[in-house]
């Protein structure tokens, strides 16, 4: 499935597909054939007479637009536009309604964290302050408090989560640009909001100052199945943890799609859970609970779709098992064996299934055949020499000798 967010891609989305209303179109027209030309400078003082227009009338779609594209233009300029568009972005959330003031919170959120990401090396070399330097101009804050402005700002977007849950993504078409998946696995506003923020907690960015009592994914129970993991309590002291607001995020977008019974979505998510719990885990035997719980799953799902979406992970196990094959360690040489069988049978069973076009990838893969020959660097006269001969899913090479004319060489 597509990835929805990094923060250059969750502009564009927004921005691409709103529908300018008429009295606006000949403006966006202009914008559009700056951009053409590489003149993003043009373009944005166009984008600047159209959000002054629709904030005198109050036009909330065209706001949104031209904030988005403010946004857009001042990641190519210099820093006070970057500096410029937060404080418009925080103007409007002051004065927004919900959900928009939502959608706005999420999407400045994001803009700080894309600052960050094009701006580490500033921020290794800060010292940590008790209060911010300049409580406006975020280029000048740590790196802890940036973090903390990120979480509170991701947190705010999600608040009237029953409110969120209930508009659909499909209502948001004039300002989305959604797709048949984003329909299924993404099904309303808070699914999309929940999963954009969900890409900052689940960094592993490591520079930022940890406590002593310091949040680490050490329960066994956080690799439990849907129903066991949406009940967990889940609390630290070290409320600013990201993996711990990950998890908190991913139990409450698994207990939304438990309660509506949406399998599909409820899979696709309890799947980047357990594979996110995996990757950080500090208890032992993660990977060998993490495959019980798959199996576990798929079985749970056994008539329904969503079951392929596990079965592929599975499959998918036993194919980095195969290829951690070794000469010296040959226990898992015919892994692919079971994959290709687990992959055959969700094509057959749920042949429309996106999890059985994920299936159909990975066989073709597992069966792709490869051939590498490598000969020795120095050959000595009148003596042998060795090939290796890496391969794949080939049952048979034939040799012919050649002599080789010197003129020819």
């Amino acid at each position: 499935m597509k990835k929805l967010i990094t923060t250059s891609v969750l502009i564009l989305l927004f921005s691409s597909t709103l529908n300018a209303q008429n009295n606006f179109k000949e403006l966006w027209l202009e914008v559009a054939q700056f951009e053409v030309d590489g003149l993003p400078k043009s373009a944005l003082e166009i984008v600047d007479k159209i959000y002054e227009k629709a904030d005198k009338t109050n036009n909330s779609p065209q706001i949104i637009k031209s904030l988005f594209y403010q946004s857009k233009f001042a990641l190519t300029l210099e820093e006070d536009a970057q500096l410029k568009i937060i404080k418009k972005f925080k103007e409007h959330i002051s004065k927004s309604s919900f959900p928009t003031k939502n959608v706005l919170e999420n999407v400045l959120a994001n803009l700080y964290w894309q600052y960050f990401n094009e701006n580490r090396y500033l921020f290794y070399n800060r010292t940590k302050t008790e209060n911010k330097v300049d409580s406006v101009d975020f280029r000048t804050w740590d790196l802890d408090t940036l973090f903390s402005e990120i979480h509170c700002y991701f947190e705010a977007s999600l608040q009237n989560t029953d409110e969120l849950q209930k508009i659909t993504i499909s209502d948001f078409s004039d300002i989305l640009q959604i797709n048949i998946e984003s329909k299924i696995y993404r099904p309303t506003l808070f699914d999309f909001l929940a999963n954009n923020t969900l890409q900052f907690y689940k960094t592993s960015e490591n520079a930022i100052t940890s406590p002593a009592y310091k949040f680490i994914i050490d329960d066994a129970s956080f690799l439990g199945d849907v129903k066991t993991f949406s009940t967990l309590q889940i609390t630290s002291k070290d409320s600013l943890s990201l993996q711990l607001n990950a998890l908190k995020t991913y139990q409450k977008i698994i207990a939304f799609h438990l309660k509506e019974n949406n399998k599909n979505a409820l899979a696709e998510i309890d799947i980047q859970r357990l594979n996110f719990v995996n990757q950080h885990a500090s208890f032992q035997d993660s990977e060998k609970i993490l495959f019980k719980n798959l199996l576990i799953s798929k079985e749970q799902f056994a008539t329904h779709e969503a079951s392929a979406l596990y079965a592929f992970e599975i499959a998918n196990k036993h194919r980095e098992k195969a290829n951690s094959s070794s000469i010296e360690n040959t226990k898992n040489r015919y892994q692919n064996k079971e994959a290709i069988a687990i992959c055959d049978a969700i094509i057959k069973q749920f042949p429309e299934s996106f999890g059985a076009e994920k299936c159909a990838i990975l066989k073709a893969q597992i069966e792709q055949k490869s051939l590498s020959i490598q000969g020795e660097e120095f050959i000595p006269i009148d003596k042998n020499s060795r090939l290796l001969i890496t391969y794949n899913n080939v049952e048979k090479l034939f040799f012919n000798p050649y002599k080789i004319d010197q003129k020819v060489l």
